[in-house]
């Protein structure tokens, strides 16, 4: 990326995750190949990082990002999270949430404060990549509202034929039985007799239309999950993924509200974003400000222990899901969502 394109972004959140970028060592084309080697690696066949130098940081905090040249071999593609922004409302706040605001030089905030972010991540682009929009609905029975509309279409007005008559006539016949039913059924099936409506009905080789339609409930919330592989070729490394996690950990978690511990604080919202070379990919869908649901650690996915001389896992598997704090209108999907 060029000096100036990084000027212009300077503000961003995106901009110090751009590692040695700014020196124009290499163009950020392709994610995919070097994700795709990121997980294929084994912890005898890694090699050392290209570069662990980071430009200098602008902002007032730490951000961390895997692997640590994440800006250099064609890494165009990586993910983006940011945590503890306070100040969102589900209800009112636009799609992806307030602006951004300057916090304390921490990698994680010890009291939640009203500052939009407190910690962020940049990772390479994880497989999965998918958003799933679901409605839900209620199947409930029309009943005799719904034979009632059906007649009222149906009903003979003027000169009718034989035939009409004898479809209106059936359909008051179906709305008596029907009623016969609640009144009668029912309450002879409470005393263990059975239900002599339906037997009845089943002799006659008919049943009721209980006229079922689905009922519009609401949008179900949409969840976000994903996986990532951890093969730490150095010791800056390893404390980059070590930041990492203990960021997904600690955001995910309550806090106690008073002494006593009778109250939670809620946890952090995270932001998520995909990004292409240095920018919002917008040709993936955007995400609403989220609560991290469930952080899982393998140290040992290989299934065997591998350590470092100082402790440190060879090889993580880190799996973090989330639920989005928003409910998706027309409107949210027109901007992007």
């Amino acid at each position: 990326m060029a000096f100036k394109s990084l000027r212009n972004h300077i503000g961003s959140l995106i901009t110090p995750f751009i590692a040695d970028a700014i020196r124009g060592k290499k163009d950020a084309k392709s994610a995919g190949s070097f994700g795709a080697k990121l997980r294929k690696r084994g912890p005898f066949d890694i090699d050392d990082a290209p570069s662990s130098e980071l430009i200098e940081n602008p902002l007032s905090f730490n951000p961390v990002q895997y692997p640590l040249d994440l800006g250099n071999n064609g890494l165009g593609h990586y993910i983006v999270f940011e945590s503890g922004f306070l100040g969102y409302s589900p209800q009112t706040s636009s799609l992806l949430g307030g602006a951004n605001r300057k916090p304390g030089r921490k990698v994680i905030a010890k009291l939640p404060n009203r500052s939009i972010t407190t910690s962020a991540i940049a990772l390479y682009m994880p497989n999965t990549i998918k958003a799933t929009y679901k409605q839900t609905y209620d199947t409930e029975e029309a009943g005799i509202a719904g034979d009632l509309e059906a007649l009222g279409a149906s009903v003979p007005s003027g000169a009718a034929s034989s035939e009409q008559i004898k479809a209106f006539l059936g359909g008051t016949a179906g709305i008596a039985l029907k009623e016969g039913k609640k009144l009668v059924g029912e309450l002879v099936s409470l005393a263990g007799a059975g239900d002599p409506i339906r037997f009845i009905q089943k002799r006659a080789g008919t049943a009721l239309n209980p006229r079922n339609e689905q009922f519009y409930n609401s949008p179900d919330f949409r969840s976000f999950s994903y996986s990532f592989d951890f093969w730490p070729r150095s010791k800056d490394e390893a404390k980059a993924v070590e930041d990492i996690i203990l960021i997904f950990k600690y955001n995910s978690a309550p806090g106690f509200k008073d002494l006593a511990g009778s109250q939670f604080t809620i946890p952090n919202y995270f932001k998520i974003k995909y990004m292409h070379n240095g920018e919002v990919n917008t040709k993936l869908n955007l995400i609403s400000a989220c609560y991290c649901t469930n952080v899982d650690v393998d140290y040992a996915p290989d299934g065997q222990p591998s350590f470092f001389e100082d402790g440190s896992p060879v090889h993580i598997k880190l799996t973090v899901d989330f639920v989005e704090d928003r409910i998706l209108t027309k409107a949210d999907i027109e901007a992007g969502a």
